[in-house]
C-alpha cells in the first residue's frame, strides 16, 4: 500500500504533520508503538484523579497571540477550551534557604510593575530585560511570520547564555532566581542555555497562560477528531524496526513484524540519536552520524503523582517553583533529593470543585536507578521497592518546603527508567535533545529525499516547541509560504 507520508510517532508533534499533511490531499499514516496515541501527553488516572503525564499549562496562547494563530488554523481552538491561570501570581517561587516567597504575575507590563515596586533599584534594568523577552519570544518561523526559514536557530546556538545575561541582576538574587527558574521546564541549566531558548518558553508565560480543560487528553482527542475528519489514518501496536531506502531516496519502513508500508516521504519523530539505527549503513554520511550520535540530551526526572486528603486550594491555576537558594536557578541532579530544585502543579487544574491531586517534577539522572535497568516494562521487586523508597522521600521532601503538602498519598511515580520506555529518549532525557549553546540541532530535512524529522529536538519543548515543529516539518513538504499564507489568513 502506497502512502504520501508515513509519521513514526504519535505525539504532538507527529499529529500536527499527519493533520497538516492530510488537510492538504495527502495519505497519511501514522505509526505508534504503544497501544494509544500520545502515551506521553494523554496522561492517565490513578485513585479516582486523572494526572497530565506530559502536559501542565501552555503560554502565548492569549487571544490575538502569533501562537494562538496556530492554535486556530489547526482547529484546536474551537474543539478545546482553555482557561486562564491566576493573574496575580501564576508562577509562584520559593527560596527555602531565605523563606521568601514570589509570585509572577501575568503580563510584561504587569510583571515589570510587580518586581519594579519590590525592587526599585533594579527598576530600569528589569524593564529593560522585560522588554527585550517581549521581543524576541516569538521571534520564530510560523509565529513570526516575517522571519525567514533560513534564520532558523542560527541565534539559539550563538551569543549570551542566560546565566551570562542574569549578571546584570548579580546585586539582586531573587531577580536571578526569578528570571531562570523555568529552565526548569526546558532541561538546560542557565550556563549552557541559550537567551533566545529561555526567551521563547519564559516569555510565552510572561505573555499569556492558559491550561487546557480536561488537559493533555483533551488535547490529543481534539488532534485525533480532526486527523480523522481530514482522513489521516492511525495505527497503534505498531513499532517500526527499519526505514526503506533506496540509493537516492526513502521507500517506506518495515514493521517489527515484518509487514513493509511505502510512502514518498517518513517523518520520524523520535529522539533523532535513535535515527541510525532504523537505516541501512551507508546511508547517512559519517560526519551526520557523528552530529547525531553526540547530540546532548536533557536531564530525566521524578515525577510524582500523590493525592491530599485536603484541598490544594493554593495551587489552583497556579504552580509552585522551590529553589534551595538564591542565585541563578540550577537542577543539579548530583545533589541529593533534598537539595535539588522542583516543580509542583495541582492536577485537574480545569475542573470545578475540590482539587485534591498533585504533581511534582524533580530533576535526577539515569544513574540513580540503571542499577534496575531491565527489559521495558518488565520490573524486579528490587526496583519497585527502591522506586516506592524514591517516592516516599520525595514526598516528605514536598511536605518539608510547603507544609500544605502534608500527608500526600503516593499514587504513583515515574522515574527515568519509565520515561525512557514511553518516550525512547536516551536515558529518559525528559526533554530529550537540549537546545545547548554551541549544538547543532538536526533541522527537519535530511540529505536522504523524503526523509524528514519533526519533534522537540527540531524546535524546542513543550506544546509551542512541538507544533512549531510540525509546522516546520510540513512545511518543507508543502511549501514554507503557501503554509505560512495560510497562517496569515487565520490572524
Amino acid at each position: 500500500m502506497q502512502y504520501d507520508a508515513i509519521i513514526i510517532g504519535a505525539g504532538l508533534s507527529g499529529l500536527t504533520n499527519a493533520l497538516l499533511l492530510a488537510r492538504s490531499g495527502r495519505r497519511v499514516l501514522v505509526l505508534e508503538q504503544h497501544p494509544q496515541p500520545a502515551p506521553v501527553v494523554r496522561g492517565f488516572s490513578r485513585g479516582g484523579h486523572y494526572f497530565d503525564s506530559g502536559f501542565h499549562y501552555a503560554g502565548g496562547l492569549g487571544k490575538n497571540s502569533p501562537f494562538r494563530t496556530l492554535f486556530r488554523h489547526l482547529g484546536l481552538e474551537d474543539k478545546l477550551k482553555l482557561f486562564s491561570f491566576a493573574a496575580e501570581g501564576f508562577d509562584c517561587l520559593q527560596i527555602s534557604e531565605t523563606g521568601e516567597s514570589f509570585a509572577l504575575p501575568i503580563g510584561f507590563e504587569a510583571i515589570k510593575a510587580k518586581l519594579g515596586g519590590q525592587f526599585p533599584q533594579a527598576r530600569q534594568k528589569i524593564a529593560a530585560y522585560l522588554d527585550d523577552i517581549a521581543a524576541k519570544w516569538s521571534h520564530f518561523p510560523y509565529l513570526d511570520l516575517d522571519t525567514a526559514i533560513s534564520d532558523f536557530g542560527m541565534e539559539a546556538v550563538h551569543g549570551n547564555s542566560l546565566h551570562e545575561r542574569l549578571q546584570d541582576f548579580a546585586p539582586w538574587p531573587q531577580l536571578q532566581s526569578l528570571f531562570s527558574m523555568h529552565s526548569l521546564l526546558y532541561g538546560v541549566s542557565p550556563n549552557e542555555a541559550p537567551t533566545t531558548l529561555n526567551a521563547q518558553v519564559a516569555g510565552s508565560y510572561y505573555h499569556s497562560v492558559h491550561g487546557i480543560v480536561g488537559g493533555g487528553r483533551a488535547l490529543v482527542d481534539a488532534l485525533l477528531e480532526l486527523l480523522r475528519s481530514a482522513g489521516g489514518e492511525i495505527r497503534c501496536r505498531s513499532e517500526v524496526s527499519a526505514l526503506l531506502t533506496s540509493p537516492e531516496r526513502i521507500r517506506g519502513v518495515r514493521l517489527v513484524s515484518g509487514e513493509e508500508i511505502f510512502a514518498k516521504n517518513v517523518i520520524v519523530t523520535l529522539n533523532p540519536v535513535l535515527l541510525p539505527q532504523l537505516l541501512p549503513k551507508g546511508v547517512l554520511r559519517p560526519a551526520y552520524l557523528k552530529r547525531l550520535k553526540n547530540l546532548r540530551q536533557t536531564p530525566s526526572a521524578y515525577i510524582v503523582f500523590a493525592r491530599s486528603h485536603r484541598s490544594l486550594e493554593f495551587l489552583r491555576q497556579r504552580n509552585l517553583f522551590i529553589q534551595p537558594r538564591t542565585g541563578v536557578f540550577a537542577s543539579d541532579t548530583h545533589r541529593p533529593l533534598e537539595e535539588r530544585a522542583f516543580y509542583l502543579a495541582a492536577a485537574g487544574q480545569g475542573q470545578k470543585g475540590e482539587i485534591n491531586g498533585l504533581v511534582g517534577i524533580v530533576p535526577a539522572s539515569f544513574a540513580e536507578v540503571a542499577d534496575w535497568e531491565s527489559p521495558r516494562m518488565r520490573r524486579s521487586d528490587a526496583y519497585l521497592a527502591r522506586k516506592q523508597q524514591i517516592g516516599e522521600r520525595l514526598l516528605t521532601l514536598f511536605a518539608q518546603k510547603c507544609p500544605e503538602l502534608a500527608g500526600l498519598e503516593l499514587l504513583e511515580l515515574a522515574t527515568p527508567l519509565t520515561l525512557r520506555d514511553y518516550s525512547q529518549a536516551p536515558e529518559g532525557a525528559i526533554y530529550g535533545v537540549g537546545r545547548f549553546l554551541g549544538q547543532y540541532n538536526p533541522h527537519p530535512v535530511t540529505r536522504l529525499e523524503g526523509l524528514l524529522l519533526s519533534g522537540q529536538a527540531i524546535a524546542a519543548p513543550g506544546l509551542l516547541g512541538t507544533l512549531v515543529a510540525g509546522y516546520l516539518t510540513s512545511g518543507s513538504i508543502l511549501g514554507h509560504e503557501s503554509l505560512r499564507g495560510e497562517l496569515r489568513a487565520c490572524r
